[in-house]
Protein backbone atom coordinates (compact mmCIF):
# COMPACT_ATOMS: atom_id res chain seq x y z
CA UNK A 1 0.00 0.00 0.00
CA UNK A 2 2.39 2.95 -1.31
CA UNK A 3 -0.87 5.57 -1.05
CA UNK A 4 -2.93 4.80 2.02
CA UNK A 5 -5.65 6.64 4.38
CA UNK A 6 -5.05 8.02 7.70
CA UNK A 7 -8.79 9.46 9.65
CA UNK A 8 -7.50 12.66 10.89
CA UNK A 9 -9.45 11.49 14.33
CA UNK A 10 -6.63 8.68 14.22
CA UNK A 11 -3.70 11.34 13.89
CA UNK A 12 -2.07 10.93 17.59
CA UNK A 13 -2.67 7.00 17.86
CA UNK A 14 -0.35 7.52 14.15
CA UNK A 15 2.35 9.40 15.95
CA UNK A 16 2.33 7.21 18.65
CA UNK A 17 2.70 4.09 16.95
CA UNK A 18 5.73 5.29 14.59
CA UNK A 19 7.58 4.99 18.37
CA UNK A 20 9.75 7.41 17.56
CA UNK A 21 12.78 7.80 20.24
CA UNK A 22 12.55 11.74 19.03
CA UNK A 23 9.45 13.73 17.49
CA UNK A 24 9.53 16.58 16.36
CA UNK A 25 6.65 18.23 14.86
CA UNK A 26 4.93 22.18 14.71
CA UNK A 27 3.60 22.92 17.92
CA UNK A 28 2.05 26.17 19.29
CA UNK A 29 3.92 28.25 21.39
CA UNK A 30 3.56 31.70 22.44
CA UNK A 31 1.06 32.60 19.73
CA UNK A 32 3.24 31.44 17.01
CA UNK A 33 3.89 27.96 15.62
CA UNK A 34 6.95 26.03 15.60
CA UNK A 35 8.55 22.83 15.51
CA UNK A 36 10.19 21.53 19.14
CA UNK A 37 10.42 18.09 20.29
CA UNK A 38 7.15 16.86 21.22
CA UNK A 39 6.69 15.27 24.57
CA UNK A 40 2.47 15.55 24.47
CA UNK A 41 1.25 14.33 21.31
CA UNK A 42 -1.69 16.70 21.91
CA UNK A 43 0.23 20.03 21.47
CA UNK A 44 0.77 18.77 17.88
CA UNK A 45 -1.03 21.28 15.43
CA UNK A 46 -0.44 21.28 11.09
CA UNK A 47 -1.90 24.59 11.15
CA UNK A 48 1.35 26.09 9.94
CA UNK A 49 0.20 29.86 8.34
CA UNK A 50 2.15 31.30 11.07
CA UNK A 51 4.71 29.18 11.22
CA UNK A 52 8.20 30.47 10.55
CA UNK A 53 11.10 28.74 11.81
CA UNK A 54 12.97 26.12 9.72
CA UNK A 55 12.91 22.15 10.76
CA UNK A 56 16.54 22.54 9.74
CA UNK A 57 17.44 22.58 13.70
CA UNK A 58 16.61 18.64 13.26
CA UNK A 59 19.98 18.24 11.43
CA UNK A 60 21.89 20.93 11.96
CA UNK A 61 21.05 22.74 15.54
CA UNK A 62 22.00 26.29 16.08
CA UNK A 63 24.43 25.27 19.05
CA UNK A 64 25.92 21.59 18.76
CA UNK A 65 28.54 20.36 21.18
CA UNK A 66 31.42 19.07 18.79
CA UNK A 67 33.21 17.36 22.41
CA UNK A 68 34.15 17.72 26.05
CA UNK A 69 36.81 17.49 28.37
CA UNK A 70 37.55 17.48 31.91
CA UNK A 71 40.69 17.32 33.44
CA UNK A 72 40.68 16.19 37.22
CA UNK A 73 43.60 14.63 39.34
CA UNK A 74 46.13 15.62 36.63
CA UNK A 75 44.23 13.00 33.98
CA UNK A 76 42.09 14.39 31.22
CA UNK A 77 39.46 12.88 29.76
CA UNK A 78 37.37 14.12 26.15
CA UNK A 79 33.69 13.22 26.09
CA UNK A 80 32.67 12.62 22.13
CA UNK A 81 29.06 13.93 21.00
CA UNK A 82 26.13 12.18 21.33
CA UNK A 83 24.93 10.30 19.06
CA UNK A 84 21.68 10.83 17.39
CA UNK A 85 18.88 9.54 18.33
CA UNK A 86 16.04 7.66 15.89
CA UNK A 87 13.95 10.89 15.08
CA UNK A 88 11.09 11.47 13.38
CA UNK A 89 9.64 15.05 11.46
CA UNK A 90 6.15 15.36 10.94
CA UNK A 91 4.92 17.98 9.29
CA UNK A 92 7.79 19.46 7.51
CA UNK A 93 6.58 21.59 4.59
CA UNK A 94 7.77 20.06 0.86
CA UNK A 95 10.32 23.34 0.77
CA UNK A 96 11.97 22.38 3.67
CA UNK A 97 12.35 18.83 2.82
CA UNK A 98 14.18 20.07 -0.46
CA UNK A 99 16.33 22.37 1.83
CA UNK A 100 18.05 19.09 3.25
CA UNK A 101 19.07 17.70 0.32
CA UNK A 102 20.61 21.31 -0.33
CA UNK A 103 22.26 20.86 3.10
CA UNK A 104 23.51 17.02 1.93
CA UNK A 105 25.03 18.43 -0.97
CA UNK A 106 27.06 20.47 1.52
CA UNK A 107 28.08 18.54 4.74
CA UNK A 108 28.03 15.24 2.87
CA UNK A 109 29.71 15.95 -0.20
CA UNK A 110 33.83 16.52 -0.90
CA UNK A 111 33.73 16.20 3.16
CA UNK A 112 31.32 13.83 4.93
CA UNK A 113 30.59 15.99 8.16
CA UNK A 114 29.96 13.29 10.93
CA UNK A 115 27.79 15.37 12.94
CA UNK A 116 25.54 16.25 10.44
CA UNK A 117 25.68 12.97 8.66
CA UNK A 118 24.92 11.30 12.18
CA UNK A 119 21.93 13.16 12.46
CA UNK A 120 20.52 13.17 9.50
CA UNK A 121 20.78 9.12 9.01
CA UNK A 122 18.88 8.82 11.92
CA UNK A 123 15.64 11.61 10.79
CA UNK A 124 12.20 10.11 8.58
CA UNK A 125 10.83 13.24 7.11
CA UNK A 126 7.14 13.32 6.95
CA UNK A 127 6.15 16.42 4.82
CA UNK A 128 2.95 17.88 4.94
CA UNK A 129 1.50 19.07 1.84
CA UNK A 130 0.82 23.03 2.01
CA UNK A 131 -3.20 23.19 1.57
CA UNK A 132 -2.91 26.93 1.98
CA UNK A 133 0.55 28.67 0.54
CA UNK A 134 1.43 31.85 1.84
CA UNK A 135 1.33 35.01 -0.18
CA UNK A 136 5.64 35.17 -0.14
CA UNK A 137 5.77 31.39 -1.78
CA UNK A 138 7.76 31.05 -4.98
CA UNK A 139 8.69 27.84 -4.88
CA UNK A 140 7.63 26.53 -8.37
CA UNK A 141 9.95 29.18 -9.21
CA UNK A 142 12.78 27.09 -8.03
CA UNK A 143 11.52 23.22 -9.26
CA UNK A 144 9.75 22.49 -6.18
CA UNK A 145 5.56 22.65 -5.73
CA UNK A 146 3.32 22.84 -2.57
CA UNK A 147 3.24 19.13 -2.97
CA UNK A 148 6.36 18.23 -3.72
CA UNK A 149 7.58 14.51 -2.25
CA UNK A 150 11.28 15.39 -3.23
CA UNK A 151 13.73 14.40 -0.20
CA UNK A 152 10.60 12.85 1.60
CA UNK A 153 10.09 9.71 3.62
CA UNK A 154 5.93 9.92 3.52
CA UNK A 155 4.06 12.68 2.06
CA UNK A 156 0.77 13.52 3.86
CA UNK A 157 -2.19 15.43 1.84
CA UNK A 158 -5.33 16.93 3.75
CA UNK A 159 -8.45 15.85 1.94
CA UNK A 160 -11.03 16.63 4.42
CA UNK A 161 -11.96 14.11 6.58
CA UNK A 162 -8.81 12.52 5.95
CA UNK A 163 -4.96 12.49 5.74
CA UNK A 164 -3.85 10.74 1.77
CA UNK A 165 -0.55 9.38 2.41
CA UNK A 166 2.34 8.84 -0.05
CA UNK A 167 4.77 6.24 1.39
CA UNK A 168 7.61 6.89 -0.42
CA UNK A 169 10.95 4.64 0.83
CA UNK A 170 11.52 1.55 2.35
CA UNK A 171 11.98 3.49 5.31
CA UNK A 172 8.75 4.75 5.93
CA UNK A 173 7.19 1.36 5.15
CA UNK A 174 8.99 -0.10 7.84
CA UNK A 175 7.87 2.76 10.18
CA UNK A 176 4.70 2.22 9.34
CA UNK A 177 5.14 -1.38 10.43
CA UNK A 178 3.04 -0.79 13.45
CA UNK A 179 0.53 1.41 12.00
CA UNK A 180 -1.33 -1.20 9.90
CA UNK A 181 -4.93 -0.75 11.81
CA UNK A 182 -4.83 2.51 11.56
CA UNK A 183 -4.45 2.95 8.01
CA UNK A 184 -6.61 1.75 4.56
CA UNK A 185 -5.45 1.53 0.87
CA UNK A 186 -6.94 4.86 -0.49
CA UNK A 187 -9.86 4.73 -3.25
CA UNK A 188 -9.71 5.86 -6.73
CA UNK A 189 -11.66 8.68 -5.16
CA UNK A 190 -9.58 9.27 -2.27
CA UNK A 191 -6.54 9.54 -4.88
CA UNK A 192 -8.55 11.76 -7.43
CA UNK A 193 -9.19 13.89 -3.94
CA UNK A 194 -5.40 14.38 -3.41
CA UNK A 195 -4.41 15.14 -7.23
CA UNK A 196 -7.42 18.07 -6.72
CA UNK A 197 -6.07 19.22 -3.81
CA UNK A 198 -2.23 19.37 -5.26
CA UNK A 199 -3.53 21.38 -8.28
CA UNK A 200 -5.34 24.19 -6.32
CA UNK A 201 -2.39 24.66 -3.91
CA UNK A 202 -0.12 25.13 -6.64
CA UNK A 203 -2.57 27.55 -8.39
CA UNK A 204 -2.73 29.69 -5.27
CA UNK A 205 0.98 30.55 -5.64
CA UNK A 206 1.16 34.11 -6.93
CA UNK A 207 4.59 35.14 -6.71
CA UNK A 208 7.62 33.77 -9.76
CA UNK A 209 11.09 34.94 -10.46
CA UNK A 210 12.85 34.46 -13.31
CA UNK A 211 16.13 32.75 -12.77
CA UNK A 212 16.93 32.24 -16.45
CA UNK A 213 20.40 32.96 -16.64
CA UNK A 214 20.90 34.66 -12.91
CA UNK A 215 24.44 32.79 -11.61
CA UNK A 216 26.16 33.94 -15.06
CA UNK A 217 24.69 37.21 -14.87
CA UNK A 218 25.65 38.07 -11.42
CA UNK A 219 29.54 38.02 -11.14
CA UNK A 220 29.27 39.97 -14.53
CA UNK A 221 27.77 42.56 -12.40
CA UNK A 222 29.71 42.36 -9.23
CA UNK A 223 31.08 45.97 -9.26
CA UNK A 224 27.89 47.56 -10.31
CA UNK A 225 26.11 50.54 -8.33
CA UNK A 226 23.38 48.42 -7.85
CA UNK A 227 24.57 46.40 -4.52
CA UNK A 228 24.72 49.53 -2.77
CA UNK A 229 21.31 50.88 -3.78
CA UNK A 230 19.57 47.49 -2.82
CA UNK A 231 21.02 47.52 0.81
CA UNK A 232 20.40 50.88 1.66
CA UNK A 233 17.38 49.95 3.49
CA UNK A 234 19.46 46.50 5.15
CA UNK A 235 19.83 46.70 8.59
CA UNK A 236 22.21 43.94 8.53
CA UNK A 237 20.09 41.87 11.21
CA UNK A 238 21.07 38.63 9.84
CA UNK A 239 17.11 37.49 10.68
CA UNK A 240 17.41 36.28 6.60
CA UNK A 241 19.73 33.95 7.36
CA UNK A 242 18.58 32.46 10.86
CA UNK A 243 15.66 31.67 8.81
CA UNK A 244 16.62 30.51 5.86
CA UNK A 245 16.15 26.77 5.56
CA UNK A 246 19.09 26.78 3.85
CA UNK A 247 21.73 28.73 5.04
CA UNK A 248 24.41 26.48 7.13
CA UNK A 249 27.21 29.24 8.38
CA UNK A 250 28.78 28.20 11.29
CA UNK A 251 31.29 29.23 13.98
CA UNK A 252 33.05 27.59 16.15
CA UNK A 253 34.05 28.03 19.94
CA UNK A 254 35.58 26.84 22.56
CA UNK A 255 33.97 27.55 26.16
CA UNK A 256 35.23 26.80 29.93
CA UNK A 257 38.07 27.39 31.84
CA UNK A 258 41.54 24.76 32.18
CA UNK A 259 39.93 22.09 34.16
CA UNK A 260 36.55 21.86 32.18
CA UNK A 261 34.97 22.68 28.52
CA UNK A 262 33.72 22.34 25.26
CA UNK A 263 33.93 22.90 21.76
CA UNK A 264 30.91 24.35 20.22
CA UNK A 265 29.45 24.54 16.60
CA UNK A 266 27.01 28.12 16.70
CA UNK A 267 24.95 29.67 13.59
CA UNK A 268 26.80 32.12 12.03
CA UNK A 269 25.60 34.71 9.32
CA UNK A 270 27.57 36.12 6.52
CA UNK A 271 25.26 39.42 6.92
CA UNK A 272 26.88 40.11 9.93
CA UNK A 273 29.79 42.40 9.84
CA UNK A 274 32.22 40.56 12.15
CA UNK A 275 31.60 37.78 9.84
CA UNK A 276 34.70 38.39 8.23
CA UNK A 277 36.72 40.46 9.99
CA UNK A 278 40.27 39.08 10.21
CA UNK A 279 42.07 39.51 13.55
CA UNK A 280 44.43 41.90 12.13
CA UNK A 281 40.89 43.65 11.77
CA UNK A 282 40.79 44.04 7.91
CA UNK A 283 37.28 43.07 6.80
CA UNK A 284 37.05 42.09 3.25
CA UNK A 285 33.50 42.75 3.23
CA UNK A 286 33.14 46.28 5.01
CA UNK A 287 29.90 47.43 3.85
CA UNK A 288 26.20 46.20 4.16
CA UNK A 289 26.28 46.49 0.19
CA UNK A 290 29.00 43.94 0.13
CA UNK A 291 27.53 41.65 2.40
CA UNK A 292 24.28 41.71 0.79
CA UNK A 293 25.97 41.31 -2.61
CA UNK A 294 27.74 37.88 -1.23
CA UNK A 295 24.45 36.77 0.25
CA UNK A 296 22.64 36.79 -3.30
CA UNK A 297 25.57 35.18 -5.38
CA UNK A 298 26.10 32.50 -2.96
CA UNK A 299 22.98 31.07 -3.17
CA UNK A 300 22.36 32.12 -6.73
CA UNK A 301 25.95 31.59 -8.28
CA UNK A 302 28.67 30.02 -6.15
CA UNK A 303 26.13 27.01 -4.97
CA UNK A 304 25.04 26.81 -8.52
CA UNK A 305 28.16 26.42 -9.77
CA UNK A 306 30.34 24.18 -7.27
CA UNK A 307 27.38 21.88 -5.95
CA UNK A 308 24.29 22.26 -8.57
CA UNK A 309 22.06 23.66 -6.94
CA UNK A 310 20.22 26.97 -6.48
CA UNK A 311 20.52 27.45 -2.45
CA UNK A 312 16.54 28.82 -2.13
CA UNK A 313 13.47 26.79 -1.95
CA UNK A 314 11.13 30.01 -2.40
CA UNK A 315 9.90 29.35 0.84
CA UNK A 316 9.78 33.59 1.35
CA UNK A 317 10.86 33.52 4.72
CA UNK A 318 13.36 35.90 4.70
CA UNK A 319 10.38 38.33 2.60
CA UNK A 320 8.23 37.68 5.64
CA UNK A 321 10.73 38.63 8.41
CA UNK A 322 12.68 41.44 7.22
CA UNK A 323 11.78 44.46 9.38
CA UNK A 324 12.88 46.88 6.55
CA UNK A 325 11.02 44.32 3.76
CA UNK A 326 14.04 43.73 1.45
CA UNK A 327 12.54 40.84 -0.91
CA UNK A 328 14.24 38.77 -2.39
CA UNK A 329 12.46 38.58 -5.54
CA UNK A 330 12.17 42.13 -5.99
CA UNK A 331 16.23 41.88 -5.79
CA UNK A 332 16.51 39.46 -8.30
CA UNK A 333 14.37 40.76 -10.77
CA UNK A 334 16.36 44.04 -10.24
CA UNK A 335 19.36 42.38 -10.75
CA UNK A 336 18.06 41.29 -14.01
CA UNK A 337 17.04 44.58 -15.24
CA UNK A 338 20.58 45.76 -15.25
CA UNK A 339 22.43 46.94 -18.30
CA UNK A 340 25.55 45.32 -18.23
Amino acid sequence: MDTVILKKENLIGFLKSLNAARLIAPAAKKGTTSFEVIDDLSSVTLDLNDYMASPKKAVFPQTETLFAFKKQNGNLTIAPADRAQATVVFGIRPCDARSFQILDSLFRGDFNDPYYTNRREQTLLIGLACKEPTNRCFCPSLGGSPSSAEGLDMLVTDIGDAYCINVLTDRARSALSQSAPLLAEATKEQRAQKEQADKESLAKIRRHVDLQGMHEKLPRIFEHEIWMELANKCLGCGICTYYCPTCHCFDIQDEGDTSEGRRIRVWDACMFEEFTRHASGVNPRPSRAERLRNRVMHKFTYYPLNLGTIACVGCGRCIELCPVNEDIIEILEKVKAVHE
